[in-house]
């Protein structure tokens, strides 16, 4: 390939991960983003936010710009979910990045529920170890004895169990439970030329980098020349040229009328789960009339949140929960259990965190704060972090409504099916049972449906062999269009278990990019 030039649509972690990664082989790449600039480190935004409880509106879009339509029975707002600027949500993401277990890629055949991948545990192992140190992940297997092995170690070192932490901990070791530190993006020494984590405690806004944000590479890119950032655009759709290969990005300004082309030797959509299959679903040509890579219908199909469900308990003995901001204590006991497949697996948070956040939403006054922190001390949150499953009612399709250029909505449907019921009754189990084993009284759990998916939208544009069952290969290229690629976690398929997808999201990404710079010089 002559002209080594890129497109690539969305500014998040993984279009982040795949510009650096093609400007330091020389490829010109240029990014496309729905939302505003977002300086980077982001010590203004930590300002504004944290000192002033100020929400930016010039981080904001208008809703007939981003916005969706919904049905079924999801309760939270999925707007508040989707982070639509440079960088993405992942701007201001808990950093929590577990990997899948090797039984996770084959759901299907072990278990019977969601799809198998068409790529294996140890297909993506050398690339979780890639993305560990791209991403700058502090951690440790040693005290985790349900971690998947791994070939090289964390770059950095963990960050330990809280006082807290540590006091449950040896609660529940007496009643075989293992509670164990959490691997996170964030640095607990200086890396990369990020600082060392100094625990200011409001770990969504790091005012000095060290939890990771999809910026920090951005600007590395930029720095080369070779990587050009556009802002406030919406690529509407994609077109092809007469050999059906992908030919131009065709893209508007925000605030302009005119619609515009970019051409490109590659094109990677990496704009989430719901707006790439939107996308994909908005590029109708005559050759594809239903969309582009939609020839068997799986476009928007094999849709999945994970299912959080929030617990508190509360303890007679002072904890002093929350006084270190990252995610402390996990357990990765229970996401492969003995049931398994009659229900999900199920990851257990039980870190130092007090449970909610009301202070910094609504502070009432100075008495009130009191009284609320005074509580918090004997106060513990615990989440049930689930996997579900795909189901026929769960999709993405185009909305009745459109944006502000006549483009549909992508819709979104969502209905909890019995598997996600019974993964709820093993969630509320779990909950029972580490209440009784560290004496904690049960203040309150989610009911079934009030679960959020803690910005874990995956699937839309399934992983697999052919047309006829997903629509993506194995490396995210669109069947039979030599040029075009689908990244994130849209190309779940199946489930990712009960971790966190963002690692495997990065592993992924970069084993795509390392096969493209092989087969395209």
């Amino acid at each position: 390939m002559n002209n080594k030039s890129v497109a690539i649509v969305g500014s998040g972690i993984i279009g982040a991960t795949l510009a650096y990664l093609f400007v330091k082989k020389g490829y010109r790449v240029d990014i496309f983003e729905k939302g505003p600039d977002y300086p980077y480190p982001h010590t203004d935004q930590f300002a504004e936010r944290i000192f002033y409880l100020y929400g930016n509106p010039a981080y904001k879009l208008p809703k007939d710009i981003k916005n969706h339509s919904i049905t079924g029975d999801y309760q939270h707002n999925v707007e508040l979910e989707r982070g639509m600027l440079v960088g993405g949500s992942s701007t201001y993401w808990a950093a929590i990045t577990p990997r899948m277990l090797p039984n996770d890629f084959r759901t299907k055949s072990l278990y019977g529920f969601g799809e198998d991948w068409p790529l294996s545990y140890d297909d993506i192992e050398p690339y979780y170890c890639k993305a560990e140190r791209l991403l700058g992940i502090a951690g440790t297997d040693d005290d985790n004895p349900f971690a998947p092995p791994r070939s090289q170690p964390f770059p950095l070192p963990p960050f330990e169990l809280s006082y807290d932490d540590l006091l449950l901990a040896e609660r529940l070791t007496k009643h075989d439970i293992v509670l164990h530190t959490t691997p996170q993006a964030r640095t607990s020494e200086l890396y990369d030329g990020r600082d060392a984590c100094v625990n200011f405690g409001t770990c969504d806004v790091c005012p000095i980098g060290s939890r990771y944000s999809p910026n920090h590479h951005i600007l590395l890119a930029m720095e080369t020349g070779l990587c050009n950032v556009h802002t406030n655009v919406s690529v509407r759709r994609i077109a092809l040229d007469s050999s059906g290969s992908a030919k131009t990005l065709v893209y508007q300004r925000n605030d302009e009328r005119q619609e515009k082309e970019h051409s490109a030797n590659l094109i990677m959509v990496a704009a989430g789960a719901i707006e790439s299959p939107r996308l994909l679903l908005l590029s109708k040509d005559s050759r594809f009339p239903d969309g582009i890579g939609n020839q068997g219908g799986h476009v928007g199909k094999h849709f999945t949140f994970h299912h959080l469900w929030h617990g508190r308990l509360q303890y007679k003995k002072k904890l002093y929960p929350g006084r270190i901001g990252p995610i402390t204590g996990q357990s990765h006991q229970f996401m492969d259990p003995p049931t398994r497949g009659k229900h999900g697996g199920t990851k257990v948070e039980f870190a130092s965190t007090p449970g909610f956040r009301k202070i910094l939403t609504e502070p009432g006054s100075a008495s009130e704060i009191f009284e609320e922190l005074k509580a918090k001390i004997y106060s513990r949150g615990i989440i049930m972090h689930a996997e579900s499953a795909p189901s026929p009612q769960k999709y993405i399709t185009l909305s009745e409504k459109r944006d502000r250029f006549g483009d549909p909505y992508a819709h979104i449907h969502y209905e909890s099916s019995e598997f996600d019921y019974e993964t709820y009754g093993f969630a509320t189990d779990l909950y029972d049972r580490f209440a009784a084993a560290t004496d904690g009284e049960k203040m309150e759990f989610d009911e079934v449906n009030e679960f959020d998916n803690g910005a874990h939208h995956m699937g839309g544009t399934r992983m697999g062999t052919a047309p006829e069952n997903s629509v993506v290969d194995e490396y995210g290229k669109i069947h039979e269009i030599p040029n075009l690629f689908v990244l994130g976690g849209s190309n779940f398929g199946g489930t990712t278990g009960a971790v966190n997808p963002t690692l495997t999201m990065v592993a992924h990404a970069i084993r795509t990019a390392e096969y493209i710079m092989d087969q395209f010089v």
